[in-house]
């Protein structure tokens, strides 16, 4: 009785999580982007100047959302998963813009 009351519990934290973060998203939608490829690919160049442009108001004449007029903005948020490490863009720039 007490593993299904425990079972139960979890099952309704979770659709709570859920059902809000669903609904901040309604409000402040945002997109979370992976990218794969093979060892020494351009993933790291690819993703830094992707933001970049984003948050700098690059132009990006191929990039369907942005020439729509789809994107009202862009920036940085915190990383929200404290297990996953954080993507170094500030670093990653920095590095491009020097060599």
């Amino acid at each position: 009785m007490a593993s299904s009351l425990t079972n139960f519990t979890d099952e309704a934290r979770i659709a709570l999580d859920t059902l809000s973060g669903r609904a901040a998203g309604l409000f402040s939608p945002s997109l979370r982007l992976g990218v794969t490829g093979l060892s020494r690919a351009g993933k790291t160049v690819f993703i830094s100047a992707l933001v970049h442009n984003l948050i700098h108001g690059g132009r990006l004449p191929l990039f369907e959302a942005q020439k729509s007029g789809r994107i009202a903005r862009a920036f940085l948020e915190e990383q929200p998963d404290d297990a996953v490490p954080r993507f170094q863009y500030e670093d990653h720039v920095a590095a491009l813009v020097n060599d």
